[in-house]
């Protein structure tokens, strides 16, 4: 007897592994250089006008990538996940027999703590790729937070656990057989740019910024160098206290 996986439920559902996995293999950034960004107020602005001194066009606005859960400012490096629309349609006779393609646990599996997933999803900015209990899973591995170009859902649950999370939409609407992964660790399209793995992303309210990571090191001291100039500035103008 043929087995049919239901669309409700959780029940084999992001473990899907594309012919394309690539394992996270860059080049480690340090993590006390990453603790010191995180510390760092106006994080984004400041790494958005060193990337223009660098000649690199690799900044999302939050009007297109908006933060949908509490403040937060993330640091990290990424792993990239590509979906593209599912090629069956919703009648056909085989779709639920196998399970779905979507491949959240997949990635989160291959990474480490402190790490950054970006999600691209090709055509299908309507469905969701991740949800709570993606999520959950997410935060219990030490993931550091979700960039999605495209739909999450189960919001109210990703806000309890915390996960910091900007996507494109929200939607009820799940990706299970809508969307499949095709590659894991390849270079995808995010907001409007190119975003490999292990490339240095850097998230807040304002939006989100991605520093290529054969040049991140350098661009991290760069924007050390200017927050600390801005906080001398801030404080040479504040008027001294009263004796």
């Amino acid at each position: 007897m043929e087995t049919s996986f239901p669309v409700s439920g959780d029940a084999g559902v992001g473990s899907f592994e594309p012919a394309d996995v690539q394992p996270a293999d860059f080049r480690r950034l340090p993590s006390q250089l990453l603790d010191e960004l995180r510390g760092l107020g106006g994080l984004s602005a400041t790494a958005s006008d060193v990337l223009d001194e660098l000649g690199l066009s690799l900044a999302i606005p939050s009007e297109l990538l908006p933060l949908r859960t509490a403040p937060a400012v993330i640091v990290g490096q990424a792993l990239t996940v590509r979906y593209l629309p599912e090629r069956r349609a919703s009648s056909h006779p085989q779709l639920r027999k196998s399970p779905s393609r979507l491949a959240h646990h997949s990635v989160f599996a291959i990474g480490r703590p402190g790490d950054v997933v970006v999600v691209e999803v090709a055509g299908s900015a309507d469905v969701s790729v991740l949800g709570g209990m993606a999520a959950e899973k997410a935060s219990s591995l030490g993931i550091a937070g979700c960039i999605v170009d495209g739909g999450i859902r189960d919001l109210e649950q990703i806000r309890t656990l915390g996960l910091p999370v900007w996507s494109r939409r929200v939607t009820p609407k799940t990706g299970k057989w809508r969307v499949e992964a095709v590659a894991i660790n390849r270079p995808i399209a995010c907001g409007g740019i190119q975003v490999q793995a292990g490339d240095l992303v850097i998230a807040d309210e304002t939006g989100v910024c991605v520093i290529p990571v054969e040049v991140a090191e350098a661009a991290s001291e760069r924007i050390l160098q200017v927050g600390r100039q801005e906080l001398e500035q801030l404080s040479a103008r504040s008027p001294a206290p009263a004796s």
